[in-house]
């Protein structure tokens, strides 16, 4: 039974854009040793919770979210969980929230600097520099994605081993001039450089619109004959309303764990999981999305 005088749960909000890394960063995280007790709180923006299957952490200690954070969903969703955790008989000693690739880590973190038993300790954002370019200069989530990176204590770079130097120190620029004051830790430095950590401090977004794309998911079973061939065929053919998608997937006589983002797709081989043959899916309202769910539903 936790002391009444116990201390405010110290919380790390990892966030980041669709296909980012949060749940590999999460993993290894959780590998390096946490505090005994933590609990992992996974949000996701599907009707099944991929990520939440692919953290390697024990099941009593991991809860799921599943609104996504679309709209105003996850504000009532988390605070209800907030709530209720910091009425446990006993609370975790940590609180580490994985968010959904749609989050507004800002939205987030004003949450839990008014909620009684808990105290924000660090946002971590992930950054896919290979797609990063591509997001900030795309107006339909370019908002949403500077200010991820803008909220950050930290900043995680990632995938950046195939750009070339003025390619990385334009990415490194636009980055340094949305937030520059985080920690930055990964991909971006040349051969033998070191990332130059800073004191975090509270960052002002520069942006001030915060209006969100028109998000639309989607879950869909796919047929057992489904080819790794023609589904990234199809996926990439309908690109355009499409954000990102994931599953557990069969495919060509294997089972795999399958992610698209940024126009790339992995497979990843896996054990068969209860949630096999689904793909689950976010994308952007409009007759491409429409077109991408028809040709889905028509595979075969």
């Amino acid at each position: 039974m936790s002391e009444p005088d116990a201390g405010p749960i110290p919380v790390i909000v990892v966030a980041g854009y669709l296909g980012a890394g949060k749940t590999t960063w999460l993993n290894a995280h959780l590998r390096d040793g946490v505090t005994p007790g933590t609990l992992v709180l996974v949000n996701d923006f599907g009707t099944i919770n991929v990520d939440a299957e692919l953290i390697d952490y024990a099941g009593e200690r991991l809860l799921k979210l599943s609104s996504g954070c679309l709209c105003c969903s996850l504000s009532d969703e988390l605070g209800t969980q907030l709530s209720r955790i910091g009425r446990w008989p006993e609370p975790p000693a940590a609180l580490i929230i994985e968010t959904s690739g749609v989050a507004r880590p800002r939205r987030i973190a004003d949450m839990i600097r008014v909620a009684r038993r808990f105290r924000l300790e660090r946002i971590v954002t992930l950054v896919d520099l290979a797609s990063l370019a591509q997001r900030l200069d795309d107006g339909r989530v370019a908002s949403l994605v500077e200010e991820q990176i803008a909220s950050a204590d930290t900043l995680s770079l990632n995938r950046g081993d195939a750009l070339d130097s003025d390619a990385r120190d334009r990415l490194m620029a636009r980055i340094q001039a949305l937030n520059p004051v985080a920690t930055v830790t990964g991909g971006a430095s040349r051969p033998g450089a070191r990332p130059q950590p800073t004191t975090a401090q509270p960052v002002t977004v520069r942006r001030t619109d915060e209006r969100d794309p028109d998000w639309q998911r989607f879950a869909i079973d796919l047929p057992p004959s489904v080819t790794r061939r023609s589904l990234e065929t199809l996926l990439t053919r309908h690109a355009e309303g499409l954000a990102r998608a994931k599953g557990i997937l069969r495919a060509d006589g294997r089972h795999y764990v399958f992610q698209w983002s940024g126009g790339r797709a992995e497979w990843t081989p896996t054990a068969p999981r209860p949630s096999t043959g689904q793909l689950v899916g976010i994308g952007f309202v409009g007759e491409p999305f429409d077109a991408l769910i028809a040709a889905l539903k028509a595979l075969d």
